[in-house]
């Protein structure tokens, strides 16, 4: 029997369901809250016994970018490592955050890196003398072997000692492939037109919003937009089923669309 058609339909304006939650935090983080409770499984060791070592970049303002804060970390409590990537944008009730776990030897092999590069013992970089526009200015903190550290670095791409693109590069990439990426959304309105936006669907699917792809999959839950009529497009994340709403939101209200696209 042939696999059914990508089918786009039409629905009615999506109702508010009574009692769903007002706000609510944006974590990323699935199925990874189990796998970090198992991690910690028959281990007699505590679960937060402290910061036994952590590299963490955060972004210093001003800066030309459109969050009002910016920071990878990647810190190792024994028996775990995390990596985190946070996002804040101006204004908004909630950060952005994503929560990943490295495996013993990814971390070995990152914390190799960090003292290969002496992150440790990376003073204040001297800004290059031409700054490019649009350079940006990064905190770097450091927790290694018992001793705590922090410089400050202006545009290293620029600068001719590599260690502290390489440094960045190493925590950001390790952040970024084990807690994901957090796609910009845009929350450019006035408060009192902020609404809020949960979308459970069966099977899983890409949300489309108005034409904007949120880079989201369902289920997806507190995603801020402007009040009044939107557009949601839902498509299952194997490419068999397309469904599109007409939804509208009120303003300081959460409206929950649960749907099934077969």
């Amino acid at each position: 029997m042939p696999s059914p058609r990508p089918i786009r339909q039409p629905l009615p304006f999506a109702p508010v369901v009574p009692g769903a939650p007002a706000r609510g935090r944006v974590w990323r983080i699935g199925a990874c809250v189990l796998a970090f409770f198992a991690f910690f499984a028959g281990s007699p060791a505590p679960l937060f016994a402290g910061d036994d070592e952590y590299v963490r970049w955060t972004l210093l303002p001003p800066a030309a970018s459109p969050y009002h804060l910016i920071r990878y970390e990647i810190t190792r409590r024994q028996p775990a490592t995390t990596a985190v990537h946070r996002r804040q944008l101006p204004d908004a009730d909630e950060g952005l955050h994503a929560l990943g776990l490295l495996t013993r030897e990814e971390s070995d092999a990152f914390f190799a890196r960090v003292r290969q590069l002496d992150g440790a013992r990376l003073g204040d970089a001297k800004p290059p003398e031409k700054r490019r526009a649009g350079a940006l200015t990064w905190r770097c903190e450091t927790l290694i072997d018992g001793e705590r550290h922090a410089f400050e670095v202006t545009d290293m791409d620029a600068l001719p000692d590599r260690r502290y693109a390489q440094l960045f590069r190493a925590t950001r990439d390790a952040v970024v492939a084990h807690a994901g990426e957090l796609p910009f959304r845009n929350t450019f309105f006035p408060a009192k037109q902020r609404s809020w936006l949960n979308v459970e669907s069966i099977p899983a699917s890409r949300v489309t919003i108005d034409g904007f792809d949120t880079q989201l999959e369902t289920p997806l839950y507190a995603y801020e937009v402007a009040a009044g009529e939107h557009t949601i497009i839902l498509k299952s994340t194997d490419g068999r089923y397309v469904r599109d709403y007409r939804v509208r939101l009120e303003a300081e209200g959460t409206t929950t669309l649960r749907v099934d696209l077969r």
